[in-house]
């Protein structure tokens, strides 16, 4: 009886944070996006609205602030990514998420080097989306397994299943100080750049090598330049 209850408490809490993780769905057709939208809201998600035009898209996130966009890249092309800059430049706390139909190599690489929380194919199914909104929710990074499969397609180095995994594990600004560290700044250039004490930028490099399971913060600089369009 007890554990009867236990896992219905989970499963109510469960339902609660699928309720606060509000959702806008930018679809290029329709029809596509009708049913995406319905078949997230019977799941328990909080869908906000829809969108099938960059301009309506661009519109909605300023007025709704979802704290999520699955964008597709057909929408409009490369110029879908403009509403990303657009909300950063804006410091807007929404968190895109890229799926692609028809994708080439320089519309996927440009995206890997924008502000995408996750990237998504179109042969992945349901359970692919609700593990990257899982991930993305908890301020990780998702590669669907999908869309790594188009990158080895593409010939772009691609890391290994755990690699991914442990990226997952890091929050926000822990990708954003090892972007840092890949681009070579040092902890006191870090500090000045986030606007936070030189102990905390070390804190936060102590914490990201024991979430990737490295023996010391010796080692971030050249794992982060091997997992950079990663993160």
């Amino acid at each position: 009886m007890n554990q009867s209850i236990g896992v219905q408490e989970v499963t109510k809490n469960f339902a609660i944070r699928r309720r606060d993780f509000s959702i806008l769905v930018a679809q290029s057709e329709l029809f596509t996006c009708e049913v995406l939208s319905q078949l997230l809201k019977e799941q328990g998600y909080n869908v906000v609205g829809r969108a099938v035009e960059m301009e309506d898209t661009l519109q909605q996130i300023m007025v709704k602030r979802p704290k999520c966009v699955i964008l597709e890249s057909e929408i409009s092309g490369e110029r879908s990514f403009e509403i990303v800059e657009q909300m950063q430049s804006a410091n807007q706390q929404t968190k895109f998420i890229l799926y692609t139909r028809k994708p080439d190599l320089r519309t996927v690489a440009k995206a890997m080097q924008k502000g995408f929380f996750g990237f998504l194919y179109a042969t992945d199914g349901l359970e692919e989306l609700y593990r990257c909104f899982q991930t993305v929710s908890n301020g990780g990074c998702y590669y669907s397994s999908g869309f790594m499969d188009l990158l080895k397609n593409f010939g772009v180095d691609i890391i290994s299943e755990s690699t991914r995994e442990e990226l997952n594990r890091l929050t926000e600004r822990e990708r954003e100080v090892l972007r840092m560290v890949a681009s070579g700044h040092t902890a006191t250039e870090i500090a000045d750049r986030l606007n936070i004490s030189y102990r905390t930028a070390v804190n936060h490099k102590a914490h990201i090598a024991k979430k990737l399971n490295l023996d010391s913060i010796r080692q971030l600089p050249r794992y982060s330049i091997a997992v950079k369009n990663y993160l």
